[in-house]
């Protein structure tokens, strides 16, 4: 492991135009990074316009490593490959370009970046057609939001769930999320939405809950992905207003519902075709 602090080894890509978002995830990931992780890293700082438009091959040979090097290093930082790492890198470049005279983004700009990306990301998702199945297959579904906005967002889902027939039980706090943790089986289905991805107040819950066999789907802001580690499913979304300080967005959560709106009209679209 790399002796040096984060911030310190790390100073050009702090300086870059990746932003201290892009920081955050590097610090909380330092300690899973190797030597030659901060060597690409800083190769990636040191031409971030040019990495969003290079295949992994092209990335691998300027490193002068192998491609699995390249996966394991996004990976090591929560990413689930290089294609999402490489579409996180996209929007912060696009962030840095798309930025009013005082060096704010414009909101329009970025919730438009953000909506577009959010549905690219949907319908990459490799699993859906197994996740209408385990939908339309389990015992109960349940759903449950680590915060306000998430559980908002979800009883919305849950009402159009219902209106196809469909009920979901939705947990609505930390401690109802432990008790029906007692009973949740193979058979049954879990859905979490959390905004940064983080389970420091679940991670006993979520573990127990991944030995009892029961499939989670995860939803979270792309680029914050320790959730997705438990989860049998992952669906991202992109928000471009964060705080980084406290991790907390700055608007509505709107991709949150894209996400959710896109995940309920394609499951009814799967009933209606009787698959």
């Amino acid at each position: 492991m790399p002796d040096a602090q984060p911030l310190h080894v790390l100073r050009g890509i702090g300086g870059s135009a990746m932003g201290s978002s892009f920081d955050r995830i590097v610090n909380q990931s330092f300690r899973n990074l190797t030597d030659i992780d901060i060597q690409i890293l800083q190769q990636i700082a040191d031409d971030l316009g040019a990495i969003p438009d290079m295949s992994i091959g092209e990335l691998a040979e300027r490193c002068n490593v192998s491609t699995a090097t390249i996966v394991r290093m996004t990976r090591h930082l929560g990413f689930d490959g290089y294609s999402d790492f490489k579409y996180y890198l996209r929007h912060e470049s696009r962030l840095g370009r798309g930025r009013q005279k005082d060096g704010t983004p414009t909101a329009a700009r970025t919730l438009a970046e953000d909506i577009t990306q959010t549905i690219r990301l949907f319908e990459r998702t490799n699993q859906l057609d197994e996740l209408y199945a385990r939908m339309a297959g389990a015992r109960k579904v349940y759903a449950f939001g680590t915060g306000y906005g998430q559980r908002l967002m979800l009883e919305d889902f849950c009402r159009c769930m219902q209106m196809i027939g469909r009920d979901v039980v939705m947990i609505p706090a930390t401690g109802e999320l432990r008790l029906v943790r007692q009973f949740l089986g193979r058979g049954d289905l879990l859905i979490i939405a959390s905004l940064s991805g983080c389970v420091d107040r679940y991670r006993d819950v979520f573990q127990a809950i991944s030995v009892c066999g029961t499939p989670i789907v995860s939803i979270t802001n792309l680029g914050n992905n320790e959730l997705a580690s438990y989860t049998a499913y992952s669906l991202y979304f992109q928000n471009g207003n964060i705080f980084d300080d406290i991790n907390m967005s700055s608007s509505s959560f709107v991709t949150m519902h894209v996400v959710l709106h896109l995940l309920f009209e394609g499951f009814k679209a799967w009933v209606e075709r009787g698959e």
